[in-house]
């Protein structure tokens, strides 16, 4: 297991600390720096792209990044291109995941995952369905998505032998999922009491666990 320099974590854990106290407090100019340059320090801490899940996954990273750097708009269309490119950043996740799982796919945790995201989507989804109008098949498609990533990274985390991931892949895809969750649910249902706390900060920690998981693989 290839360690992370200290260093550089403690950068990324500052400049996250900053995007989600610039978002708490209003302050525009330090989101927009400290929000992306947090994303992008992610691929940093995925380490070199030796293989094709590292490749995937530093793809689905700078997907995140572009959709981070986009949602700084607070625009409807801003929002809509968003939820479009942070579904290309799962879709690299998933391929990245299921190819290390392999058989896997089929165990026991990975079927009982799925039909724990399948549940908690579709109720997520009920909850925010009246105020969605327009919006509703793509927030369909990103919720399938975003259960997918967290079903195929348990699967890769559980499999046996060299090619599974660390359980940090995992616990990271349930996080980013509460953080996108709690994203649609600020947006279209009900305010968040220190939203970004969970919209950014658990979004952070997810993608840190998804990145950590591509490090330390092989």
């Amino acid at each position: 297991m290839e360690r992370v320099p200290v260093a550089l974590c403690a950068v990324f854990l500052a400049s996250a600390i900053v995007a989600v106290a610039s978002s708490l407090s209003g302050r525009r100019f330090a989101l927009v720096l400290a929000k992306p340059l947090t994303t992008a320090l992610l691929l940093v801490v995925a380490g070199p792209m030796g293989s094709r899940l590292s490749w995937l996954i530093h793809a689905g990273i700078v997907f995140s990044l572009a959709g981070d750097t986009i949602l700084l708009f607070p625009t409807k269309g801003a929002f809509l291109t968003g939820l479009a490119i942070f579904l290309l950043a799962h879709l690299a996740y998933i391929v990245a995941f299921a190819g290390a799982a392999g058989r896997a796919l089929f165990a026991p945790p990975a079927l009982a995952a799925a039909a724990l995201a399948a549940t908690t989507s579709a109720l997520l989804l009920r909850r925010l369905w009246p105020g969605v109008a327009g919006m509703r098949g793509a927030l369909v498609a990103y919720a399938i998505a975003l259960s997918m990533t967290v079903t195929t990274a348990v699967a890769a985390a559980t499999a046996e032998g060299p090619q599974a991931l660390s359980p940090a892949a995992a616990i990271g895809a349930a996080l980013f999922y509460v953080g996108d969750a709690s994203l649609a649910l600020d947006h279209f249902h009900k305010r968040i009491r220190y939203a970004p706390l969970l919209t950014l900060g658990v979004y952070w920690l997810g993608q840190l666990g998804i990145a950590l998981g591509a490090r330390w693989s092989g």
